[in-house]
């Protein structure tokens, strides 16, 4: 029996795009479904082939090949990924880190520290979307849970959003990624073929996710379309690198790490 082809990916609605399409093939690929911060660890011990690995991983661990083409990304506005605060943004001390974020939570360090100037004291959010019993000034999360949380309760930041204010370029959360040493061949086509499949397939998905999330699907529609890009192009890779630059000066990545991308 041949072997399946193991894909590791994001349980959120932000990447239901992206494997759409693969869920017709269980016969040779087997998903599975992690938080970004987890997926790195199993791609690197063999425990899936390929991954939807968050940006600043790629960059720690400079033991990946992106796969071109493909990106969980946002040109302003994200939805997804915010900072939820009691006080106002500028008087931030204290801010709880979604504990499944690992590009969100460098991202939130260089916006508070590079546009406000803050360096508030970091603890770990282990809770959900109920941030309510928290004892932090504000809180990141992430994903779906993010888009649960009704903004006029807190003072918001949205991160995507900040992010193009402060640098005028689209922001990569995660990319598809395969070990450097690993050739896996037509991964790289099958991989694009089933983002354009889900592409056109976005309607159907944000009435699947309306329901599973208890959204209206207007909402869902509108961030599929429009909040979460999936393209990685010049622009792109310009605020790829653009972040890791950040990252770097502020030591939340190594230095000398280039994109490499996967060429089979």
């Amino acid at each position: 029996m041949k072997n399946k082809l193991r894909l590791g990916i994001v349980p959120y609605m932000n990447a239901k795009p992206l494997i759409y399409e693969l869920n017709q093939h269980a016969d040779s690929i087997e998903l599975s479904f992690e938080v970004p911060s987890l997926l790195p660890s199993m791609l690197n011990n063999d425990q899936i082939d390929v991954a939807i690995i968050p940006s600043i991983e790629y960059f720690r661990s400079g033991n990946y090949a992106i796969i071109p083409d493909i990106s969980i990304s946002s040109y302003g506005t994200v939805e997804s990924v915010k900072i939820f605060s009691k006080v106002a943004i500028q008087n931030i001390r204290t801010a709880a880190l979604d504990k499944n974020s690992l590009t969100s939570c460098a991202l939130t360090k260089i916006i508070l520290r590079e546009q406000y100037h803050l360096s508030p004291h970091y603890t770990q959010w282990n809770g959900q979307y109920d941030i309510s019993g928290t004892h932090a000034d504000a809180v990141l999360l992430i994903g779906d849970n993010a888009m649960k949380i009704t903004d006029d309760e807190y003072i918001t930041l949205d991160l995507g959003q900040a992010w193009f204010e402060y640098t005028g370029l689209p922001f990569v959360y995660a990319v598809w990624a395969v070990k450097k040493d690993r050739r896996i061949p037509g991964i790289n086509k099958l991989l694009k073929t089933a983002k354009e499949a889900g592409i056109r397939s976005v309607w159907e998905l944000a009435t699947t996710e309306s329901h599973r999330l208890r959204l209206p699907q207007e909402r869902c529609l509108n961030y599929l379309i429009n909040s979460i890009r999936y393209n990685l192009g010049k622009e792109e890779i310009k605020g790829l690198q653009t972040f890791y630059q950040h990252a770097m000066s502020l030591g939340l990545a190594p230095k000398g790490v280039e994109i490499i991308f996967n060429e089979t």
